[in-house]
């Protein structure tokens, strides 16, 4: 590796050619197909801050679910599922968490997952809400291991674990995602983005064909076509959203610090609980499945097919909807 003062000086100097054109150069449009989702929703305000959100009816019994979705992309992940769901559940909410997505996106916030799981009880609390099922992904599954600490902590009578009104929670399904930290293989471009200094200058370096690359590689066989991976990629840079990348990447070392209190979160619940899990996955990999079971043998966990990534609900569709509709089946 160069380290000399000729070679610092020309990365140095490549690196700012780079972020003078990357800075300058305009963030993609939103496609129509994300307008139109933006036009079916609306917006409430969390601490000054606009969330966007659909409140949708459905012709199901199992009454509301509430999505959670996953790093870095945003509630439209769920549109495949969506009709699905709906004649599963007799409401569905779907949101972006603050910092994603359709949301605002402010600069130097401290993101954290536990305000995350603030935002959800309020926006549920802001549409009279108080009892949910849970659908989650990703970053969405830590936030809904918050949630569920909460639920048990009032089960257990052990008090509020925030001020805001507990959701009770019936069920939660989770797709793939990092709930054991331990056995999370963060990518290469998320523990650079990871390091001071470093990580918001490569954050505002983003162009399309690095995040297509890296978002590519997390997904099996079925990969988005050109204009999904357009579409996550414009809504990530939507509202400068590339400039906070870095800050949100905090969950990584939030979920290891954290570690016991939402492991054992699931540990603890009473509430049915359904794993969805892609095992083509390297965020996530094979020995997830066996860790799981040896964790959580009192939860269901349902394993597709071998080519099926991290993103189930846009990879496999159907077998992740057949999957939910056989396990709101054995609930009452």
């Amino acid at each position: 590796m160069c380290l000399n003062v000729p070679c610092l000086s020309l990365i140095v100097v490549g690196v700012g050619v780079l972020m003078s054109v990357v800075m300058f150069y305009p963030s993609p449009p939103l496609s129509p197909q994300v307008l139109g989702w933006q036009k079916q929703g609306k917006f409430f305000s969390y601490k000054g801050h606009n969330i966007f959100y659909r409140d949708m009816s459905g012709k199901g019994s199992k009454g509301t679910v509430m999505c959670l979705h996953g790093f870095p992309t945003f509630s439209w992940d769920w549109s495949k599922i969506l009709p699905g769901l709906q004649t599963q559940y007799s409401r569905v909410i779907l949101f972006d968490f603050l910092g994603f997505g359709l949301s605002d996106k402010p600069e130097s916030h401290n993101y954290s997952l536990f305000e995350q799981a603030d935002i959800a009880e309020s926006l549920a609390a802001s549409l009279a809400v108080t009892k949910t099922h849970l659908l989650s992904h990703d970053y969405g599954d830590t936030v809904a291991q918050e949630l569920l600490h909460r639920h048990n902590q009032v089960v257990q009578g052990k008090g509020k674990a925030s001020a805001l009104p507990t959701l009770t929670l019936q069920s939660l399904v989770l797709l793939n995602g990092g709930i054991f930290p331990e056995g999370h293989k963060p990518r290469i471009l998320q523990k650079l983005l990871l390091v001071p200094v470093l990580g918001p200058i490569l954050g505002r370096l983003t162009f399309f064909r690095l995040f297509k690359r890296g978002f590519g590689e997390i997904f099996g066989e079925n990969q988005p076509s050109e204009a999904e991976f357009l579409d996550f990629y414009a809504t990530l840079c939507h509202k400068n959203g590339h400039h906070v990348t870095s800050g949100l990447l905090s969950y990584i070392p939030e979920r290891h610090a954290n570690r016991d209190r939402w492991v054992n979160a699931l540990k603890e619940a009473k509430i049915p609980v359904l794993m969805i899990y892609g095992p083509a996955d390297p965020v996530n990999p094979p020995a997830f499945a066996d860790h799981f079971r040896k964790e959580l043998p009192q939860h269901k966990l349902a394993i597709l097919d071998k080519t099926i990534g991290h993103y189930p609900h846009l990879e496999d569709s159907g077998s992740t909807l057949y999957h939910i509709a056989q396990f709101l089946q054995t609930i009452a």
